[in-house]
């Protein structure tokens, strides 16, 4: 049951964290995952995955596809002891972070019997519902309806900035094999008035091949390779066809995480379109 006083916030996934940290909440957590950035490594870390980070593109697909279990594994001694009043995670991807359904499992056994916040943001316009949800869950409603106005306003200076281009995106996040990008990133896309050419906007990524890169007859390709650097996803980068270009973005911070920071992706897409048209 959650306490009176400001409750104990532990956040199983980056977006979640930057929601809570962007709404001025940062205190309140008391965890995270193996996932959040450096900023937060002096909190007890209560998620570890069995995938090798440091493996090559190829590798880590392989060691995805050959898992027969969960990806990743949950502290539950820790959990215990931190004894949070709330937990949040996801249920969007089983590849990127521990999935709603086995967090709610290992919850039953806490003597602190947590409130589990679930975030399933599919679209662009899902984004934003998630500070709601958050705010209301922490007690910061007031703080999330004005990240809310903060994402409006950083949003529409880009709204179909592009149209009268016409320009045909396609859109990667993995390279070792290709993945087109699905959930929000087609939003991305269309919002500025270019179209995306490999996903649909809502659906999950999906591997291809780069037969289908070339017959989407895409007027640029670009790649932000989920949760990687734009410097480690050139490695996998050489091993594009040599007839495509594929300009390499920062898929660490941007593009990946349903947060506050897509704020910042969208003028980091909306530049890279201008400097390749420069």
């Amino acid at each position: 049951m959650m306490s009176e006083a400001s409750p104990r916030v532990v956040s199983l996934l980056p977006s979640a964290t930057d929601i809570i940290a962007a709404l001025g909440a940062q205190d309140l957590l008391v965890g995270v995952s193996h996932s959040c950035d450096d900023m937060w490594s002096h909190l007890p870390v209560l998620t570890s995955t069995l995938i090798d980070k440091n493996a090559s593109a190829a590798e880590i697909d392989a060691q995805v596809k050959s898992q027969p279990g969960p990806l990743y594994a949950l502290d539950i001694d820790q959990l215990e002891t931190l004894a949070p009043d709330i937990v949040i995670s996801q249920d969007l991807c089983d590849v990127c972070a521990v999935p709603s359904g086995d967090v709610e499992d290992a919850l039953q056994s806490l003597s602190s019997a947590p409130a589990l916040v679930t975030l399933a943001p599919f679209r662009l316009a899902d984004i934003p519902d998630c500070f709601a949800q958050i705010g209301l869950v922490i007690g910061q409603v007031g703080a999330a309806e004005t990240l809310q106005d903060r994402w409006r306003a950083a949003l529409a200076p880009y709204r179909d900035c592009f149209i009268d281009y016409g320009l045909s995106i396609a859109f990667l996040d993995w390279l070792d094999p290709p993945f087109a990008a699905g959930h929000w990133v087609p939003d991305i896309i269309n919002w500025t008035g270019c179209r995306s050419a490999l996903a649909q906007a809502g659906q999950p990524s999906h591997e291809i091949t780069w037969d289908a890169v070339r017959d989407s007859g895409a007027d640029i390709i670009m790649a932000a390779c989920c949760g990687q650097s734009e410097h480690t996803a050139h490695a996998a980068g050489q091993t594009v066809p040599d007839d495509l270009h594929v300009h390499i973005l920062d898929g660490a911070k941007h593009f990946s995480r349903p947060s506050p920071t897509i704020m910042e992706s969208m003028r980091y897409f909306a530049d890279t379109i201008e400097a390749l048209r420069a």
